[in-house]
């Protein structure tokens, strides 16, 4: 043992916060331990589907994230990625998701596919209700074909809440309902796999009694929408023989092949070149206009988030900050945290030579404090930034803030 070692048990054995005690690390892992146990054990459960059927609290929205915790047991503790979000997504539009790395965005749209790892990764709490369009089916459990229309079946809307789904009965909503775009598609992809048996088998899973023809005609058709000019050729091709924006282009398609009802698009520009990035961007501009769905948008690049959305959520340390439509944003930010991004962004007429960086770093998600967690970084901090967290203030039907500056506004108001 050499004298370092030494010394920081000494700081541990001292009480020093930044260490752990054997004790403490076994009174964790025991706590956690039950708390995981109970957790899978709801998961896994056999359950009606009465239990997980509920009502949208508006018609108009295709999702809603209500109160959403997802937390991560871990020996140090209890990591709370996504600590209470709130927000919605309203059918046939683009919601922006923008915040700095490790703030929740990609754990919560993780958490709407239920991809969260388990058993140390858990939804602990909250809702995501979901509006989802599926087969009717008649009284011995078939689908009930539409008449006239060769492999299509008649449809009916019902609401799930999946975060009380059991995972058994998720097949039902994930990549059918609601696909998702990966950031990287070298990593998506199955290297030993052809373009075209990756793409007829999302046609096999989700279309019952679909054929090899109508799967290959399927996966001809996605890959002519998404831009690529020689269909045939790239369906025979492996994921290694295509670029990487052609890549991006196939995970497009496969995402569009079940034809969903929401797109999950986590930063899915980020590993390509500026060039691919505005081609990508304007297919999913396109996009949106064909199909009749909504997109969910992922990303650091507020350029994008102007460009391509309508409402925008703003996370901070697994928390909403501020949310409103896009011109609400970006003319009118209201949370510290919000101008500090916009600001911190590079622009053709900045004048000084050093770019604007928000001073301080994120608190750590294991011991999150009561305050604002925004407190320390903040220029604007107020006495009462010390007290409780700031409660969600509407400050316009679309434009919503968690910050006091604007509870104390309110109340003089």
């Amino acid at each position: 043992m050499d004298k370092q070692e030494k010394k920081n048990m000494t700081k541990a054995s001292k009480g020093d916060k930044h260490y752990l005690t054997g004790k403490e690390i076994r009174a964790i892992a025991k706590a956690n331990a039950k708390e995981m146990k109970a957790l899978e054990k709801y998961k896994n459960r056999k359950a009606e589907e009465s239990e997980f059927l509920t009502e949208m609290k508006d018609d108009g929205n295709i999702l809603e994230i209500d109160d959403l915790h997802t937390f991560f047991y871990t020996e140090q503790g209890v990591v709370k990625a996504v600590n209470g979000v709130s927000y919605d997504v309203p059918k046939n539009s683009v919601v922006g998701v923008v915040g700095e790395s490790g703030c929740g965005k990609s754990v919560t749209s993780m958490s709407v596919m239920r991809l969260i790892q388990g058993p140390t990764g858990q939804i602990k709490s909250g809702s995501i209700r979901f509006k989802s369009r599926e087969m009717k089916l008649d009284e011995k459990g078939n689908p009930i074909p539409k008449a006239g229309a060769e492999g299509e079946y008649e449809m009916v809307d019902k609401i799930y809440d999946i975060a009380k789904m059991p995972i058994r009965e998720i097949h039902r909503i994930r990549g059918k309902q609601i696909a998702m775009i990966f950031q990287e598609p070298m990593t998506s992809l199955n290297p030993v796999f052809t373009i075209g048996q990756q793409l007829d088998e999302v046609t096999f899973i989700h279309k019952p009694g679909a054929t090899k023809e109508m799967a290959k005609a399927k996966s001809m058709e996605m890959l002519d929408k998404v831009g690529i000019a020689m269909p045939e050729r790239v369906y025979k091709a492996f994921p290694h023989e295509l670029s990487g924006g052609m890549r991006q282009r196939v995970m497009i398609a496969m995402a569009l092949a079940a034809d969903p009802r929401l797109i999950i698009a986590d930063e899915p520009t980020t590993a390509l070149d500026v060039t691919i990035q505005a081609q990508i961007l304007d297919l999913l501009r396109d996009l949106k206009d064909k199909i009749d769905g909504s997109i969910l948008l992922i990303t650091h690049d507020l350029g994008v988030i102007a460009e391509m959305a309508d409402y925008v959520v703003v996370m901070y340390a697994g928390k909403v900050i501020e949310k409103g439509t896009v011109r609400e944003i970006f003319q009118n930010p209201l949370h510290p945290y919000t101008v500090g991004l916009q600001k911190s962004k590079p622009t053709m007429n900045l004048d000084c030579k050093t770019l604007y960086n928000i001073p301080g770093n994120v608190p750590n998600p294991i011991n999150m404090p009561d305050y604002c967690y925004f407190k320390e970084r903040c220029a604007k901090c107020t006495k009462k930034c010390s007290g409780d967290y700031p409660e969600m203030v509407q400050v316009s039907p679309t434009h919503f803030v968690a910050c006091h500056l604007y509870d104390e506004e309110n109340k003089n108001g």
